[in-house]
């Protein structure tokens, strides 16, 4: 042993160096928490990792060495929050399934992430480039799930087929984001909560009538 190198010297190579310093349990989860708070509170552009790093109370090298930037941390904080996700069962008959899915969304836009989507939307808009990789891990699992179900409901003869999926995808996710983000923005949430179900269900009907007419 080397005392001074702190490393073992084996006969069947270099020396070998001991075990760094151990990671803190929580420094990512803390890290993604902090970067989606920041993130629906200041938008794009005014977020840093320097910031992430102080409102998690991580230190900056924990953070710099993690992720190169605001992107990168970004991506990975939308990852593991779709990871979460839970999509409506693919067996279901599509009208429960569309209306179940336009719930979660709406669960999901009224919740704690309300503020990211809204701040995702605009990011979008503003920084197409930067945001590009953001906007695909974002909020994908549901819509691909929901994709997926309506091809399927296409070739089981659900839906006719003559159907754009999406133009589907787009009348049940759009509406709901305007109504919920748009419409009502300023209204209570404990209101909007309440004329949830309702809402979902004559939305799901108006497609559903419009499409197989």
């Amino acid at each position: 042993m080397d005392e001074a190198q702190g490393s073992t010297v084996t006969a069947d190579g270099p020396p070998k160096r001991g075990p760094g310093r151990p990671r803190r349990p929580g420094t990512e989860e803390r890290a993604y928490k902090a970067a989606l708070e920041l993130f629906g509170q200041v938008g794009w552009s005014s977020l840093s990792l320097d910031a992430v790093a102080q409102r998690a109370g991580i230190g900056k090298s924990s953070i710099y060495l993690r992720w190169k930037d605001k992107r990168d941390l970004i991506v990975d904080a939308v990852r593991d929050l779709e990871a979460t996700h839970v999509n409506p069962p693919l067996e279901l008959p599509i009208r429960d399934y569309l209306t179940a899915h336009a719930r979660a969304r709406a669960e999901l836009v009224l919740g704690e992430h309300g503020p990211l989507i809204a701040s995702g939307v605009s990011a979008a808009m503003a920084n197409p480039e930067d945001y590009a990789q953001v906007m695909d891990e974002s909020l994908s699992r549901g819509a691909f799930a929901l994709a997926t179900r309506i091809e399927g409901a296409i070739e089981d003869g659900e839906l006719p087929p003559s159907t754009s999926v999406s133009h589907l995808l787009d009348a049940i996710e759009g509406a709901i984001y305007f109504h919920f983000l748009i419409s009502n923005a300023g209204k209570p949430r404990e209101h909007l909560r309440a004329s949830l179900d309702e809402y979902v269900t004559e939305l799901v009907d108006m497609v559903l009538a419009g499409v197989t007419r």
